[in-house]
């Protein structure tokens, strides 16, 4: 550093300052940093504190200031506010420790020393735990013998035939060792192939043991039990289960502590939010197959249809008369929930309505009668809410586990998209669909799950045994269920498949384990008990079923023929009896020529869009607020792929704001909008099913604000729709000419449905010839270098047509509209993007020679660090450049932009009090002049108002024509702005 040439700049953050520390020869020698925030504060050594700038010139980025200017002073103003002198700091202390001796506080508070090691919990006395060995031990009672009771801990377990040893937490650490070789010991014996001896049982506590058989061993200890096996195997393998579904206390919880969650009363707000529970009938009722929707009317004969209800009669085990019934629990999963380290919450129960609790009290009773919910002691506490129907009379009843599913931790198992499970069906003449009953209620639910989906309502407090709606993990467990059972990736383990049907080991050529589970296999089970943590591969002949996911409990198939739909059924049935997941008769159609799936219809024709809100979307008025319009949008952008140009169409809406929808100001372009998106989603075309053994089709459409195609494949010589797609252009994008634009519709064709069309031919049909010119040129630049290469890789057969579109109109189908209609329809939907032009050409010659007339340049000025401003404006007379007037003014609190705003508004005044009709207006500001001009948006509240005031002081001219210039045309202007601004004096 020169200190001739240089200057030392001083900069700070929002919590630090810095302050110059300088030599005695008036050089600053250092810097010093101080922390004037009130906790303490890093720094990142890569944090510039300080600027060396050569005089005369300003440090590039950043908060520095000169060493003397009134900021620095601040600076440090702020530094002794928040600093203390060492004298001072003691001072303090005394005072604090006075007071806290004279009034002490009411509890001692214990003083601890810093930790040198890693500390343990201390172990409860009741936390012992006792090793039991099964030993051999000859039969000597008989069976009309009474049995004496024990009286002390040795007699319990040698009448048993059992060597007892307590390890307590008394040992040191020779006797933890002892213990470890003891328990090593012990599970060798477990592994030894005789079979004499194996470990029995290991208990930390008794609040998790599974409940005794009927004769219980009474101990001194109750907090160590001893029990016996039940006599049958597979009453021991259901006790195992619960043992490893169980879970310790401090894996939950290590500390009691519960936080407590005032509830809510407002419950109109929830109706949207909350996940309902289904509608309660009958839980289980009675399943008449004669009923199942079989065949199709007039199509389909009465031996077809009796071939498919023996196929469902074969199957009956795993049918259920009623969509919302009680499931049997499906095999070789569980639910668990993880919620880290999150202390318990438990929100207190919603208040119902007198007339309403009649009917939450049978609901409850049913789930609690079909053992679905049980009665809970759980930390974890949901609330209920109860939504009435549209009849005013029935109840749906839901649980607010908002709280909750913010502490469980999301897993990662995919979703499928919806686009990739309505294709595949291009070859499919007859279908099915299958719903599975309450099929969340199928999957069973480990102990921490349990507590933590517990419940309260007026009657008590509750927790699931199976699966609930709503918790944020479920739909992607029961998704992994049903992936596995359809494609077939893992099998279910040897104690769970013993309990599968023979007939169907046999159709799926499986071979189980014979003789059941064990008395000496039943210890060996571990705490995995899901078939996703054992991973025990299925046979390379049990492969997918027929080569498609479903959506959660949503299952769709088409086949080819009617023979190969029952093979395929039949095959689909065996494997869900595998897996014993339950499907609801009343809700699946079988044998038909379409089926709904999705809320969409698939026939062999195509798909059509079935949406619920068509129903009453006729007499649908215009929302009153913004949340009504984001609501009726929201709706559409499920069925977008259905409605040609919904980007061009639904862009003013997407601009509406809550003040303009409240104030129904400028809206008829929104409800005209409004009223074309109701008649589109009314009447969705056909899509076909996209083949991909023809070429597809392209037809772009561009307009000055959004870009959109058409992908399209021809059957008899017409051109009908697959898909419908689109955009609105971003801002750089609205300046590209119409040719570009269409070549932007282009390309979002080929990313959207790329894995749809890659590796077939494609025609696409443009009005222009840029687009084969970006892929054959060879001097391209700019953008249209890598359009050409993602062009490139893709088998395009480019024709042009005419604007009249003469030969592609003949062509199209009916659910493609011409190209020159939209145009029609989309210039009375213009949104404020679509008025957006390119901005033009600065010119140094604004006016001609011989031009006469008045000019008005002006300027304007502000300083951001005090908001104080000034504006200049001169009014010129031409031809001879003669000064009509000329005034400079100081303004308060003001941004740059505002004071440009004001020269304008100041010299519009000036020439409205001259009577001055026709003005050319000339200026360096080309947000203020492209703003009137109406080529840019205007966002920032404080503009919008001097944009408003200059819209009215317009009207007052005949001919008012603005410029933007180089500042260097406008320096008379730019003068008299900073003259005015130094001198601090309009």
């Amino acid at each position: 550093m020169d200190p001739h040439k240089d200057v030392v700049w001083a900069g700070r953050g929002d919590r630090w300052v810095t302050k110059l520390i300088f030599a005695s020869r008036s050089y600053p020698v250092a810097v010093k940093v101080v922390n004037i925030s009130e906790k303490n504060l890093t720094i990142s050594f890569q944090t510039p504190i300080a600027r060396i700038v050569e005089r005369d010139s300003f440090p590039m980025a950043g908060r520095f200031v000169r060493p003397g200017s009134r900021k620095y002073l601040e600076w440090q103003h702020l530094i002794y506010e928040s600093t203390f002198s060492d004298q001072m700091e003691r001072r303090i202390d005394e005072v604090t420790q006075m007071y806290e001796d004279q009034d002490p506080p009411c509890v001692e508070k214990e003083e601890y020393g810093w930790p040198t090691r890693v500390l343990r919990r201390p172990t409860p006395e009741s936390a012992a735990v006792r090793i039991v060995q099964k030993t051999e031990q000859d039969d000597t009672s008989s069976g009309t013998s009474k049995r004496e009771e024990p009286t002390s801990e040795s007699e319990v377990c040698s009448e048993r035939g059992l060597d007892v040893q307590l390890v307590g937490p008394e040992g040191d650490d020779e006797d933890e060792g002892d213990f470890v070789d003891a328990l090593e010991k012990v599970m060798s014996l477990s592994e030894d192939d005789d079979g004499d001896e194996f470990f029995d049982a290991i208990s930390l506590d008794d609040d998790y043991m599974c409940d005794p058989p009927n004769e219980i061993l009474e101990e001194e200890d109750d907090d160590v039990p001893v029990q016996d096996w039940p006599c049958t195997p597979l009453r021991k393998l259901e006790l195992e289960y619960e043992r490893c579904m169980k879970m310790n206390a401090e894996d939950l919880d290590s500390e009691p502590t519960i936080y407590i969650h005032e509830g809510s009363e407002l419950l109109s707000q929830l109706r949207d939010q909350l996940v309902l529970l289904p509608e309660l009938k009958d839980l289980s009722p009675s399943c008449d197959i004669e009923t199942a929707d079989v065949g199709e009317p007039g199509i389909t004969t009465p031996d077809e249809e009796r071939k498919m209800r023996n196929i469902l009669k074969y199957h009956r085990g795993i049918f259920l008369g009623d969509g919302n019934a009680a499931p049997a629990p499906a095999r070789g999963v569980v639910c668990d929930l993880d919620v880290g380290d999150a202390k318990p919450v438990a929100q207190r129960s919603r208040s119902v309505a007198p007339h309403l609790s009649m009917k939450v009290y049978e609901l409850i009773k049913k789930l609690l009668e079909k053992g679905l919910v049980e009665h809970s002691e759980s930390p974890w506490a949901s609330p209920i809410v109860i939504v009435l129907k549209k009849n005013g009379v029935d109840i749906r009843m839901c649980i607010d586990y908002r709280v909750v599913n913010m502490f469980i931790k999301l897993s990662n198992y995919p979703l499928p998209l919806i686009d990739d499970l309505l294709i595949g069906f291009e070859s499919a003449m007859w279908f099915m669909s299958l719903d599975m009953a309450s099929g969340f209620w199928a999957i069973r639910m480990t102990e921490r799950a349990k507590l933590i989906s517990a419940f309260v309502c007026p009657f008590g407090h509750f927790q699931w045994v199976r699966m609930p709606f709503g918790l944020k993990n479920a739909p992607l467990v029961y998704q992994a269920v049903i992936n596995n059972c359809l494609w077939g990736f893992v099998r279910l383990p040897p104690e769970e498949e013993a309990e599968v049907d023979q007939d169907v080991l046999d159709f799926l050529q499986l071979e189980c384990p014979g003789g059941g589970v064990t008395e000496e296999k039943v210890p060996a089970l571990t705490d995995i008990m899901t078939v996703f943590q054992r991973n025990i591969p299925t046979p390379s002949h049990m492969g997918p079923v027929r080569g498609r996911s479903s959506y959660i409990d949503d299952i769709a198939h088409g086949a080819v023929s009617w023979d190969q739909l029952c093979e395929d059924l039949n095959k689909l049935l065996f494997r869900l009896r595998y897996w014993n997941i339950s499907v609801s008769l009343p809700k699946s159609e079988f044998e038909k020529r379409s089926i709904p799936y999705l809320s969409h219809e698939i026939s062999a024709e195509g798909i059509r869009a079935t949406p619920k809100i068509a129903k009453g979307v006729r007499d649908l008025p215009f929302p009153n607020t913004l949340k009504g319009v984001q609501s009726f949008l929201g709706s559409l952008n499920y069925y977008h792929k259905f409605i040609e140009d919904f980007p061009v169409v639904a862009a003013v809406l997407y601009e509406l704001t809550d003040e303009q929808i409240r104030s129904k100001r400028d809206l008829a372009r929104a409800k005209e909008s409004f009223e074309i998106l109701k008649r589109k989603i009314v009447s969705t075309p056909l899509l076909r099913h996209p083949d991909r053994t023809k070429p597809f089709v392209i037809i772009p459409h561009a307009n000055r604000w959004a870009a959109c195609a058409v992908l399209g494949q021809e059957y008899d010589g017409v051109i009908h729709p697959v898909r419908y797609t689109g955009r609105v252009l971003n801002d750089a994008e609205l300046r590209y000419h119409i040719a570009e634009k269409e070549v932007t519709a282009v390309l979002r064709v080929l990313q959207v449905f790329r894995t749809l069309i890659e590796g077939c031919p494609l025609e696409v049909y443009t009005r222009y010839s840029v687009l084969k010119w970006i892929i054959q040129s060879k001097t391209a630049d700019g953008r249209c270098v890598p359009w050409g290469v993602t062009l490139s890789h893709w088998n395009l057969d480019i024709r042009k047509v005419k604007k009249d579109e003469d030969g592609l109109a003949a062509i199209m189908g009916a659910g493609i509209t011409p190209r020159e209609h939209l145009d029609e329809v989309a210039e009375s939907l213009v949104p404020a993007k679509g008025l957006v032009k390119a901005p033009p050409v600065i010119s140094v010659e604004m006016l001609e020679d011989d031009f006469e007339g008045v000019v008005l340049s002006f300027d304007g000025a502000a300083k951001t660090s005090t908001r104080k401003g000034s504006c200049g404006c001169v009014l010129w007379k031409l031809p001879g450049w003669s000064v009509m007037e000329a005034q400079g003014f100081i303004l308060e609190d003001v941004t740059v932009n505002d004071a440009e705003y004001n020269g304008l508004l100041k010299g519009l005044q000036m020439a409205r009090e001259r009577d001055i009709t026709e003005l050319v207006v000339v200026g360096d500001s080309r947000i203020v002049i492209q703003q009137v001009q109406g080529l840019i948006n205007c966002h920032q509240p404080n503009l919008q108002r001097k944009l408003a005031e200059c819209e009215a002081m317009k009207e007052h001219f005949t001919s008012l024509r603005l410029v933007h210039v180089k500042r260097d045309f406008n320096q008379a202007a730019d003068y008299i702005t900073s003259k005015t601004l130094v001198l601090d004096d309009s």
